[in-house]
C-alpha cells in the first residue's frame, strides 16, 4: 500500500468516525413530535406548518390542543405559541386559555395578557371581572398593572365598583391613579350617598 492510498484511508476513517458522532445529535435536534392531535382538532395544513416550525413539545402539543377544544382559533394558538418562543418559555396554558376564550374576552385581548404574563396568575379572576359585563380594557388595564408590580383592586372590588355605577372611563382613571381594594370600598360607599364619579374623581387625585 502506498503512502498515498494509506492517507487516503485515514481520511476517509475520520470522516466515517465524525458522521457517526453527528449523527446521533443530528435525531435529537430534528427529534419529530406527532401533530396529529391539532390535525385532529380541525387545525388547517398552514398552521400546522408554522407550529411545527416553531419546534413544539409534545406536552405544548397537548396544550394546544386543549385550547382548540375549548373554541379557541387555531390562528390565536399559533400566535400564542409565538409569544412564549419571544419569552424563551413554553406554552402551557391550554385551559386557562379556553376558560378566557369562554369567557368572552377577545383574542387580541389574550394574546396581551399572554405577552405580560398574566394568564397563568389570574386567569380565573379575569374571567369573574369580563362576566359581571366589565370590558377587556379594564382587564388589560388591571393586567398591566399587576405585571409591574403596581397596585391594584382585586376582581371582586371592580364588580362593586360596576355594580355601584361607577363608569368605565372613571374605573379606568381611578385604576391609573393607583386605588386599592380599600379605596374601592370607600368609593362604593360614596356612589350608595348619590356622590357623582366627578366628586370621586376629586377625592382621589393622581398620585405624584
Amino acid at each position: 500500500m502506498t503512502l498515498n492510498s494509506l492517507s487516503a484511508w485515514r481520511r476517509l476513517g475520520c470522516a466515517l468516525l465524525l458522521g457517526a458522532a453527528i449523527a446521533p445529535a443530528a435525531c435529537v435536534r430534528f427529534k419529530h413530535v406527532d401533530l396529529k392531535p391539532l390535525d385532529e382538532a380541525g387545525f388547517s395544513y398552514s398552521s400546522l406548518q408554522q407550529i411545527e416550525q416553531l419546534d413544539p413539545t409534545k406536552e405544548e402539543v397537548a396544550e394546544l390542543a386543549k385550547a382548540a377544544h375549548g373554541g379557541v382559533s387555531e390562528s390565536l394558538c399559533v400566535q400564542l405559541l409565538q409569544v412564549a418562543r419571544g419569552h424563551k418559555s413554553h406554552f402551557a396554558e391550554g385551559e386557562p386559555v379556553a376558560a378566557l376564550h369562554a369567557a368572552g374576552i377577545s383574542d387580541p385581548s389574550i394574546v396581551e395578557l399572554a405577552r405580560l404574563r398574566q394568564i397563568e396568575s389570574w386567569s380565573g379572576e379575569a374571567q369573574a371581572i369580563r362576566l359581571t359585563g366589565t370590558s377587556d380594557r379594564v382587564i388589560l388595564a388591571v393586567a398591566g398593572r399587576r405585571a409591574a408590580g403596581l397596585p391594584v383592586p382585586s376582581g371582586a372590588s371592580l364588580a362593586h365598583l360596576k355594580d355601584a355605577g361607577v363608569s368605565e372611563a372613571t374605573v379606568l382613571e381611578l385604576l391609573n391613579r393607583g386605588i386599592t381594594d380599600s379605596d374601592a370600598e370607600s368609593i362604593v360607599w360614596r356612589k350608595k350617598r348619590r356622590w357623582t364619579d366627578e366628586q370621586i374623581l376629586r377625592d382621589y387625585p393622581p398620585k405624584t
